[in-house]
């Protein structure tokens, strides 16, 4: 027989975890009356794949603001501008949309020629992002420039502006198959690889990569993780923030005609190139004061954990995840929740694979 941990592993890479299992019944409910049970509903799905998308779709975590990490958004814009010319984006797993027109806005605000494709495996998303019209509590901690050049506002909800809403389409995808195309300037799959298995993380990892183009950049949430494929992306610094970035190829050198054996070619160095930056240290101080400073909060206790854990010192890392964990224990059920719950799974693998006991 056939389980809900299986089914969504098996169509979409989900993590099934006990909270996102509770919000996502409510949904379910329509497809498990025409079904007669959860049992008879999953049965069915197991044998047909539209209607395990359809339950897939129900786990996913639909939760995200307009300029969410505003500036990662900023500095892929301005390196973006770099390349003198329109570029083509790809936000992954977008759900509402607003992913998309933040990227849009931050493109238009550095004076980019941009067209974004956005996806995601929930169809009633992506009819809410093409609709292109939120509250406004969407819109926190935007700036108010970029919201004007975005949006319109009317009374509680704003709408997307026509001509932004003409550089953006919108389609259905599951991340582990094929990219919807190639060549893309930027991607963006923000909070979304943390909801995968590490199998599949690895597998939409190497989607990611081989869907950009040379020189293309990749743009991750500080939480995803971070699959083999995108640690062989190179790091780039612009400003303060360090970008994922595919290198340049170099066009293959053209064997000499005849059938002799081609002789060593002396080629002319060319200027040093810059050294790859380091990345960026992990501000332990900070995220030490904001846990002192806010005990109750898991989001500090997490970030305190990843800080430990990238200044290599897993074991104080754990007793940091501890923190979240007894500050989740006391928070009521909520996207929020699952995300922070995916989360706290990811940094606990992570400690375990370097040698904390989480």
């Amino acid at each position: 027989m056939v389980t809900l941990e299986d089914l969504l592993e098996r169509t979409a890479g989900l993590r099934w975890t006990a909270p996102l299992d509770r919000l996502a019944r409510s949904r379910l409910q329509r497809l498990t009356q025409a079904h007669g049970s959860p049992d008879a509903l999953l049965q069915v799905a197991a044998a047909r794949a539209d209607l395990a998308a359809d339950v897939a779709a129900a786990f996913t975590v639909g939760e995200t603001w307009f300029h969410r990490f505003g500036e990662q958004l900023d500095a892929a814009a301005l390196a973006l501008r770099a390349l003198g010319r329109p570029v083509r984006g790809w936000s992954a797993g977008c759900s509402t949309g607003e992913e998309v027109w933040a990227l849009l806005g931050a493109c238009l605000h550095a004076g980019v020629d941009a067209r974004v494709l956005g996806t995601d495996l929930n169809p009633a998303a992506l009819a809410a992002a093409s609709d292109g019209a939120y509250p406004r509590r969407a819109l926190r901690a935007a700036p108010p420039e970029r919201v004007t050049r975005v949006f319109t506002a009317g009374g509680p909800r704003v709408q997307v502006r026509p001509e932004v809403r003409a550089r953006a389409q919108f389609q259905v995808h599951n991340l582990l198959r094929d990219p919807p195309g190639r060549g893309f300037d930027v991607i963006a799959c923000r909070n979304v690889l943390i909801y995968f298995t590490p199998a599949a993380a690895r597998a939409v990892g190497e989607q990611l990569t081989s869907a950009l183009a040379p020189g293309g950049l990749l743009l991750l949430a500080p939480s995803d993780p971070r699959p083999p494929a995108v640690r062989q992306l190179e790091q780039v610094r612009v400003g303060g923030t360090v970008l994922l970035r595919r290198p340049l190829e170099a066009p293959p050198v053209p064997a000499p005609p005849g059938p002799t054996a081609p002789l060593p070619v002396r080629r002319d160095p060319g200027p040093a190139s810059a050294p790859r930056p380091a990345p960026e240290r992990p501000d332990l101080a900070g995220a030490r004061q904001r846990a002192f400073a806010d005990p109750e909060d898991a989001q500090v206790h997490l970030d305190l954990a990843q800080a430990f854990l990238l200044a290599g010192q897993p074991a104080r890392a754990a007793s940091s995840l501890r923190g979240a964990q007894a500050a989740l224990d006391g928070q009521a059920d909520s996207w929020q929740t699952v995300r922070q719950l995916a989360r706290l799974d990811q940094l606990r693998r992570e400690v375990r694979a370097a040698g904390g006991e989480a």
